[in-house]
């Protein structure tokens, strides 16, 4: 009996395999960077369309290379070469700007290594004597120069950009990988024996660098959207949540019945504080107001900014007492900060709103800034107070 082994891929299928599975990533990654650039049209976006479009389109080259939709003379093979040491280079650019700022010297690299690697394109294409004739034969255009240069792109890179990266041991191993590839590539130009190794090798090796660039890209993505929608419910100073997402899940707790207690908090005298130390120092005290009010609430509800000096917070924990967390907050902010508040608290069931269980609060706040400041106040306690 003969026994024969079937290889899901043969040599000669490897080309279009390797192609088509990079195609499909950078489809993916063209995708993660539209809905990127849609959610926020910054420049370092566009650029990193561009980047993902140039290698899309090298690849899809390859593609109709290797299945023959288009001829596979040096014309075409050396215009893949070209596309992919620009893309390679603009990807990278494109990256590095998406932890990092585009600056003049950043830009000046950017262009200066474009530049170079189409004049040495262009200068080997009309080298020699036979002009642009040999472009269109059979025999593929081989540029040393530019082969060289795709390999010192790498070391370049890992000095220039992976040190400032947030990934530096992912984006290193890419470049790992993309040095290797070149390597590989240099010497299968000038190997007479074992030609097949080198080309699987050449083949295979992109797709393990565009899966782990797409990695790499995911999870800025990640970062990147999270902190968009961190920015859109909190407060850029104090980084407490702001008004309208405080409310809605002040909404959410009262809908799902268990008791909350709102708590309404107002520094006081904070305009002549502002008027005497300066926005900088009262800016220092609301964060340090903000800091106390996060970490009494922390696992029991939430703190938000209400507007101005006004700090609210609520508990949704029935084990937990809306007038000793209050008391908590208003003891802390005079200990540890050069400023006193006034609070008002209020405990509301289902079928309460939000607004209501809010201004109730207040009512109790504006009762303890107008007996003295530096006190607590529930709303119960007042002689026109009505029942939740």
């Amino acid at each position: 009996m003969k026994l024969t082994t079937d290889l899901p891929i043969t040599p000669s299928q490897l080309p279009s395999f390797s192609s088509g599975i990079i195609v499909i990533l950078l489809g993916m990654m063209l995708f993660m960077a539209y809905r990127l650039y849609v959610h926020n049209r910054r420049a370092n976006y566009r650029k990193l369309i561009l980047s993902l479009g140039l290698c899309f389109l090298q690849q899809a080259l390859e593609l109709a290379l290797a299945v023959k939709l288009v001829p596979a003379n040096s014309a075409m093979t050396f215009s893949s070469n070209t596309l992919y040491v620009l893309s390679f280079i603009t990807l990278n650019f494109a990256i590095f700007e998406l932890y990092h700022k585009s600056r003049p010297r950043t830009r000046a690299w950017y262009y200066s290594l474009l530049g170079i690697c189409l004049a040495i394109s262009v200068s080997a294409i009309f080298t020699g004597t036979s002009g642009l004739e040999r472009i269109w034969e059979g025999t593929n255009l081989f540029s040393p120069v530019l082969d060289v240069f795709m390999l010192l792109l790498s070391p370049l890179f890992a000095l220039m950009f992976a040190p400032h990266m947030g990934q530096p041991k992912r984006y290193m191993l890419t470049l790992m990988i993309s040095f290797s590839l070149q390597a590989f590539v240099l010497l299968g130009h000038f190997q007479k024996e074992d030609i097949a190794f080198y080309e699987t090798m050449r083949l295979s090796l992109p797709i393990i660098y565009y899966v782990l660039f797409f990695m790499l890209l995911f999870e800025r993505v990640v970062e990147l959207l999270s902190t968009a929608y961190r920015s859109s419910i909190t407060d850029g100073l104090t980084n407490l949540y702001n008004r309208r997402f405080f409310t809605g899940q002040m909404e959410r707790a009262l809908r799902e019945g268990n008791p909350v207690g709102a708590i309404f908090c107002d520094i006081d005298n904070f305009k002549k504080l502002n008027d005497t130390q300066g926005h900088h120092e009262a800016d220092i005290v609301l964060k340090q107001a903000a800091q106390i009010l996060m970490e009494e609430t922390d696992g029991i509800g939430l703190a938000g900014r209400y507007g101005g000096e006004e700090l609210v917070a609520f508990v949704s924990q029935g084990q937990f007492s809306p007038a000793q967390v209050a008391e908590n907050i208003r003891a802390r902010i005079e200990k540890e900060t050069i400023v006193t508040v006034s609070v008002g608290f209020c405990l509301g069931r289902k079928g309460t709103s939000a607004e209501k269980l809010m201004k109730m609060a207040d009512e109790a706040m504006y009762h303890s800034k107008k007996s003295g400041k530096n006190r607590v106040t529930d709303f119960s306690s007042l002689a026109h107070s009505s029942v939740v």
